[in-house]
């Protein structure tokens, strides 16, 4: 009886069973980052905002009642309005030129991974110097 070229006869299949196992564990790898990237991302750009907005202001009377309406037009051009709220955030400025400003928010935001929903919480803080 003659084999095909390129078989052997001592070959029993094993390599494409691990292939198709492999392929199901990337193809669950990649459901959970289409899943989860975004959430993420949008928090990383929400934080890159946080942190232009505390180095923006100058120290003066009315610098951080200005940095929270920065935030809350950050919150509103993000889209994150819905799962953010600005008295979820506090601005607090120490000392003078060059001193340090500390922006604080905390959000909850909710992802649907394999069927059922998890829950993940962002706690930024930001200190920035004040120029």
């Amino acid at each position: 009886m003659e084999t095909p070229k390129g078989f052997r006869s001592s070959e029993r299949g094993e390599g494409r069973i691990m292939s198709i196992i492999m392929l199901g564990v990337f193809i669950a790898l990649a459901v959970a980052a289409s899943q989860m990237g975004p959430i993420y991302w949008d928090n990383y750009q929400f934080e890159d905002r946080l942190t232009n907005i505390a180095g923006r202001f100058p120290p003066n009377k009315e610098s951080d009642e200005r940095a929270l309406a920065a935030i809350k037009e950050a919150i509103e051009d993000s889209g994150m309005a819905a799962y953010l709220d600005v008295s979820a955030c506090s601005v607090k400025s120490q000392g003078g030129i060059g001193g340090l400003r500390t922006i604080n928010c905390t959000y909850t935001r909710e992802y649907k991974l394999f069927g059922s929903r998890k829950t993940v919480t962002f706690e930024n803080s930001i200190s920035r110097p004040m120029f």
